[in-house]
C-alpha cells in the first residue's frame, strides 16, 4: 500500500494580493516618510493631498504594515499558520486604517478626485474580502 501525502493548496491569487498590498504600503509609507523631511522627489505631478504627507508617525505604521503584508504574502504560500495570523492581523489593520483614513478626507472638497484616495479605497475592499476568505477558509492552515 502507498501512502498518499495530502499536499496543501494556497491560495496563489491572495497570498500575491498580500504582497502587492504590502508594495503598495510600502510606496506610501515612504512618500511619507520623505515628506517629513521636506525631500522633493519631483512626485508634484501626482497631486498628493498635503494632509497625506504630513500625518507623522502614520507612515512608520503603514511601512509596518506593507513589511508584513509581504512577509505573510511569502509565507502563505508555504500554508503556514504563523503567515494566516500575520496575514489576518494585516488585512484587519489595513482596513481599519483605510476607514480611518477616508473619514479623514470626507470633508474636503473633491476628495474623490485624487488618486491617492482611490488607492486608499482599493486597498480597503481587498483587504475586507481577503480577511474575509482567510477567516472562512481557516482550516486549510491547521
Amino acid at each position: 500500500m502507498s501512502e498518499e501525502t495530502k499536499v496543501k493548496d494556497s491560495n496563489e491569487l491572495l497570498n500575491i494580493i498580500l504582497i502587492l498590498l504590502g508594495a503598495v504600503y510600502i510606496f506610501l509609507a515612504l512618500m511619507e516618510i520623505l515628506g517629513w523631511f521636506g525631500i522633493d522627489l519631483g512626485l508634484g505631478w501626482l497631486d498628493i493631498p498635503e494632509a497625506a504627507l504630513v500625518l507623522g508617525p502614520q507612515g512608520l505604521v503603514t511601512i509596518t504594515l506593507g513589511i508584513f503584508a509581504v512577509i505573510a504574502g511569502i509565507g502563505m504560500f508555504k500554508e503556514e499558520e504563523w503567515a494566516l495570523g500575520i496575514a489576518l492581523v494585516v488585512l484587519a489593520f489595513i482596513v481599519v486604517n483605510a476607514v480611518a483614513d477616508l473619514l479623514g478626507f470626507i470633508n474636503i472638497a473633491g476628495w474623490w478626485g485624487s488618486w491617492i484616495n482611490w488607492i486608499t479605497i482599493i486597498t480597503l475592499i481587498i483587504a475586507a474580502i481577503g480577511f474575509l476568505w482567510l477567516v472562512f477558509t481557516t482550516e486549510r492552515y491547521h
